[in-house]
């Protein structure tokens, strides 16, 4: 590499070797010592750390601020993605703003991509919106890496895919940076049928539909449901007819009756409603992860295709709170699994997918030392330059090596007390 540098007239050297500005080539593979000679010597090492991730150049319109998610897109900006030997995986033009509702306020941003058309990303399938996470609050940076791994060895129909990158932002390295997709209705992500905006009856409003629970509230359409309360938005499509709107929230508050009721719930009738495997597979994931974000609830999703059931996930949001130590109950008293857990076809049926799926949940503690590895010399450089100044996860102040190991031993943990707990129920 060569190194730019300005000097007040003396000169400067590497191993007796005068060097020039933006000239001179020096081997940055170990340190490197710069000997600046004047009337007093002074010497400077440089020493470069290499991460080995892809890296993803972003250049703003102008190099303008990027604004928050309440705003427009900032449009006219450019994404480039290089793999991690430098050749280039995508290019091409984009829109972006911040994402994120409280994480949006901390100092590491996180951020929405939105390209101009369709398009893979580090073997990603096609599609124009992507997220960067910051993970700023997370000082093992894996934990939504970890829990969408955990939902890929259960049978929820799709999880986001995502890849760890460096950022650099206008020329500015701005650390790692978990690219991964967007919750979207979509062949690529959430495949389910696309609703059509002019339905008014029939099969046709029956689906499809992604459902947020979270008590932020702040989508332009929403409503609380009859029975238990809950804060339903429409995710996408975001904009929906009256008929459409009137059909979502009479089959929550009939799905709902069906649970509340002592006499249709020893029934099943709920079934008729609501995908029980899913539910099952979605709660597994975060009592896995001790993610409590849906006791709020907060970043809870629920989607129904066309002519389909009501389905949980996909998952999302597992920066907080998660993978600590002390094994118990996490969200089994929480928004409908009370009372599902008081019929016995749900609770046999935990039991089964439990046996089926725990080999595989048995594999993750292998893939968090990998993806340990994979990331250290890019951790190394984030946390110098976004060190964590709340306590959140009670690992603030571990080194990256003792987090990661507090992460292990805390999902393998409640890997063995929810076997137990399950073989109980």
């Amino acid at each position: 590499l060569t190194a730019s540098f300005d000097s007040n007239g003396a000169k400067v050297y590497v191993d007796g070797v005068e060097q020039i500005s933006g000239v001179t080539v020096n081997d940055y593979s170990s340190p490197v010592t710069f000997t600046v000679r004047s009337k007093i010597e002074y010497t400077f090492t440089v020493s470069l750390t290499y991460s080995s991730l892809p890296k993803v150049f972003i250049e703003t319109a102008g190099g303008k601020e990027i604004p928050s998610k309440w705003e427009d897109w900032l449009s006219g900006s450019s994404v480039t993605v290089y793999n991690p030997d430098w050749t280039v995986d995508y290019s091409g033009p984009t829109g972006i703003r911040g994402r994120g509702n409280s994480t949006w306020g901390y100092p590491k941003k996180p951020y929405a991509l939105k390209l101009d058309s369709k398009a893979k990303i580090l073997g990603m399938p096609k599609h124009k919106r992507w997220v960067l996470l910051a993970n700023w609050m997370d000082r093992t940076l894996l934990r939504n890496r970890v829990a969408f791994q955990i939902a890929k060895s259960t049978g929820l129909d799709w999880n986001p895919n995502g890849e760890f990158v460096d950022v650099v932002l206008n020329g500015k390295h701005v650390g790692n940076y978990y690219l991964c997709e967007h919750i979207k209705v979509d062949k690529n992500r959430v495949n389910i049928h696309e609703l059509d905006e002019n339905a008014t009856e029939g099969d046709d409003i029956t689906g499809g539909y992604i459902m947020e629970l979270d008590i932020n509230y702040d989508e332009i359409n929403k409503f609380k449901s009859d029975i238990f309360k809950l804060p339903y938005m429409f995710k996408d499509p975001d904009e929906v007819n009256k008929q459409q709107f009137a059909y979502l929230q009479d089959y929550v508050n009939e799905m709902e009756a069906s649970l509340d009721n002592d006499e249709l719930l020893a029934a099943d009738k709920f079934m008729e409603y609501m995908d029980i495997d899913s539910y099952i597979d979605w709660w597994f994931v975060h009592e896995l992860t001790d993610n409590s974000e849906p006791a709020h609830p907060k970043s809870t999703y629920m989607h129904k295709d066309k002519l389909g059931k009501m389905k949980a996930g996909p998952v999302w949001d597992f920066d907080w709170g998660t993978f600590q130590p002390g094994a118990k109950y996490t969200i089994k008293h929480t928004l409908y699994y009370p009372r599902l857990f008081k019929n016995p076809t749900f609770v046999a049926r935990v039991k089964e997918r439990w046996a089926l799926l725990k080999p595989e949940f048995n594999k993750i503690s292998a893939f968090i030392e990998s993806e340990k590895k994979t990331i250290t010399p890019s951790e190394k450089m984030n946390h110098e330059m976004w060190p964590i100044t709340q306590t959140v996860n009670g690992d603030e102040s571990l080194t990256f090596e003792e987090a990661v190991r507090r992460m292990k031993s805390a999902y393998e943990e409640k890997l063995k007390w929810l076997d137990k707990a399950i073989n109980q129920l």
